[in-house]
């Protein structure tokens, strides 16, 4: 991704953190999201933990967990991006058509009601 970060110290825990590198690539995605800069960052490098009740404790994230919700960032807005495009295009094939937008599996070990952006991206590296 263009999104980039880097291993920091946290001397006031002395445990490792992590930092965005690539800001002007947060800069874009939280504009074209409408998503606060630092709020973005923030959800990128530490994570929220509930302890008992009501307490929150915010944790920083190590270098492999920000990837790791970076990415997992980026599959969920493509498989809704996924999701949206398809309803769109069998909306526009109207109601009484018959007609509609599927993924074929032609190994025919699947067969799902409906298909995700990730079913898509399997099958297309099987095929």
């Amino acid at each position: 991704g263009n999104v980039e970060f880097e291993s920091v110290d946290l001397p006031e825990s002395g445990q490792k953190g992590s930092r965005v590198v690539s800001e002007d690539a947060i800069r874009v995605a939280s504009k074209l999201l409408e998503i606060d800069y630092e709020a973005m960052i923030q959800v990128l490098t530490t994570r929220n933990i509930r302890a008992g009740k009501s307490e929150v404790v915010n944790k920083a994230r190590k270098l492999s967990q920000a990837q790791n919700a970076r990415d997992s960032l980026a599959k969920a807005m493509y498989g809704k991006l996924f999701d949206w495009l398809v309803e769109r295009i069998n909306e526009s094939f109207g109601k009484t058509s018959g007609k509609y937008i599927g993924i074929l599996d032609i190994f025919g070990f699947e067969s799902f009601d409906s298909n995700s952006y990730e079913q898509l991206c399997i099958n297309f590296t099987n095929e």
